[in-house]
């Protein structure tokens, strides 16, 4: 068997909803428009693959989203998310080298009560390596989630990806919280645009008014169409790693901010599977130290 060892980042598609659904938690008045966009740099250090020799990976994260408070019950938006990554090798050949993931979805958040909210978010997405057919790369689902706010310091949730990806139906569930403890310290679900995606848990300490230290990370699993002239032609790769990142955030007035990451990718193994999802190649590799930066504005 063929092995190898790569790891990336991926930002999850359910980041808008949660987002969408906590601000909704909040009682935004009718006729409400919230807008968001961010950019996010990623860049993992060479890591040792398990064959010999290294790799290494750099990420752009380009993100959007608008959403409507449209009657006191019921808010409506859409949001749209393009990943562009870059790999390079010091030993041998690849499994892929340039990585697209394009994705949009409608966002629909109801209150059934005055404290509790359910959302749901059709989605499509494009997932493959450059070169592959856009159209054996589109795969489809809905983000499903239902928040309570138990009181004025905590609310709680749950969701679901549940998408046809390729050969099955993955379902990816996630908690949805925002535990305030005190003025300075709250357990909440980590940024959007950051490396750990909306479904992340992070500890967050408020420093200042603008500045903010936080930490966490999350569990994550990928799949994409490769090329049709890459060493696994056509076939479908298949990653998963437990990304885990110090944040250190900061105001730029009252729209604009930034975050700075710097930690791990851990627990990462790397598949290759054909159209049946049968696996055809394996690996492992070890923690890998990684970076981010995300602007953002909302």
């Amino acid at each position: 068997m063929r092995r190898f060892a790569l790891s990336r980042v991926q930002p999850c598609i359910a980041c808008t909803l949660l987002a969408a659904s906590l601000a909704a938690a909040q009682g935004q008045p009718p006729g409400t428009v919230s807008t968001s966009l961010a950019v996010t740099g990623i860049h993992q250090t060479d890591a040792d693959l398990d064959g010999g020799g290294q790799v290494g990976w750099g990420a752009v994260s380009i993100s959007a989203g608008v959403t409507r408070q449209m009657v006191p019950a019921l808010a409506m938006g859409l949001s749209a998310r393009h990943i562009s990554e870059e790999w390079r090798t010091d030993a041998g050949q690849a499994p892929w080298r340039d990585l697209q993931r394009s994705n949009v979805g409608v966002n629909v958040s109801l209150a059934l009560s005055r404290t509790f909210l359910v959302g749901v978010s059709p989605v499509v997405e494009w997932a493959r390596e450059r070169g592959a057919d856009i159209e054996d790369a589109r795969t489809y689902g809905a983000v499903l989630s239902a928040v309570k706010v138990v009181n004025s310091g905590l609310t709680l949730g749950a969701g679901a990806s549940v998408n046809r990806q390729f050969y099955s139906v993955k379902v990816s569930p996630f908690l949805i919280i925002n535990w305030k403890w005190n003025d300075r310290f709250r357990i909440a679900n980590a940024l959007p645009a950051g490396p750990e995606g909306g479904a992340g848990i992070e500890a967050r300490w408020t420093l200042t008014p603008d500045w903010e230290l936080a930490g966490g990370g999350v569990i994550r699993s990928d799949r994409y169409r490769l090329a049709a002239d890459a060493p696994y032609a056509g076939l479908i790769g298949e990653t998963a790693s437990v990304p885990m990142f110090a944040r250190i955030s900061r105001k730029l007035g009252p729209h604009w901010k930034t975050d700075l990451y710097a930690g791990v990718l851990a627990s990462g193994r790397l598949r290759v599977k054909d159209n049946d999802g049968t696996e055809v190649a394996l690996s492992e590799y070890p923690a890998a130290p990684a970076f981010a930066m995300t602007l953002s504005f909302r």
